[in-house]
């Protein structure tokens, strides 16, 4: 970072060691467990949010979701909780659930901010079939109701506005979720993926929704904040995402 890399280049190597991380702890308590085979098969673990498009500050939480089969619902529990306990042992901030995929389709049609994070989902481990099966209905399931989801998600972000800041003229404003910051970049994301079943500015300026200097515009905000947001939790040493 200090020797002029890109922000964008930063999270992509943050999540590299991350997603080592992940998963050595999934793998050794896979091998640990007495029923290793059953959760291999019926289980993967799943980056999302800001882990899952690959553009975390150097101190903010991790989200992971350990998506399961029903087929082990018996064992999920314990495997869960060692899971838990492993990555809070090596100092993961950690935003952690358990889910099978319809639990996770039908809790996304009822709570914005489920639903915005899973449509950054990454399969990072595990049965792989599992976590595609779950993207594809779930990606399905939100292009049934569209309408219905770009409501709940603007009406998340303008509460989000109102305690964050509802002008650009803040300042101090917070560059991740005052009006004008990442988020509002991230709302675009999440509204793509709901209305045409894409996030990443790229692929929607490729389906023809996005212009190429809307595209441009985007992606040059977006590396300048995410270059302003980490400088912030390097010189704090923390999650600090207020420019004062």
């Amino acid at each position: 970072f200090d020797s002029g890399s890109p922000g964008i280049q930063l999270g992509f190597f943050l999540c590299d060691l991350l997603d080592k991380v992940v998963l050595d702890i999934y793998q050794s308590a896979l091998e640990d467990h007495p029923h290793q085979a059953a959760l291999a098969e019926g289980t993967a673990i799943v980056a999302h949010s800001g882990f899952g498009r690959r553009d975390n500050a150097p101190f903010s939480d991790v989200d992971l979701m350990l998506l399961h089969s029903s087929s082990v619902n018996s064992i999920i529990p314990d495997f869960a909780s060692r899971l838990v306990q492993d990555y809070s042992d090596v100092g993961v901030d950690l935003g952690f659930s358990l889910r099978t995929p319809r639990q996770a389709c039908q809790l996304s049609m009822s709570d914005a901010k489920i639903c915005t994070g899973l449509t950054e989902s990454r399969f990072l481990g595990g049965n792989k079939p599992l976590f595609e099966n779950f993207f594809q209905s779930f990606r399905r399931t939100c292009l049934r109701s569209t309408k219905q989801l770009v409501k709940q998600i603007e009406k998340a972000r303008d509460e989000e506005i109102q305690r964050f800041g509802e002008t650009v003229y803040l300042l101090e404003p917070n560059v991740k979720r005052s009006r004008g910051g990442l988020r509002d970049i991230h709302l675009l994301r999440w509204i793509g993926f709901v209305a045409y079943g894409e996030s990443r500015p790229r692929q929607l300026k490729a389906m023809g929704h996005l212009s190429p200097a809307d595209h441009a515009t985007l992606r040059d905000a977006r590396d300048f904040l995410l270059l302003l947001r980490y400088s912030l939790h390097f010189q704090a040493n923390s999650a600090q995402d207020v420019l004062t």
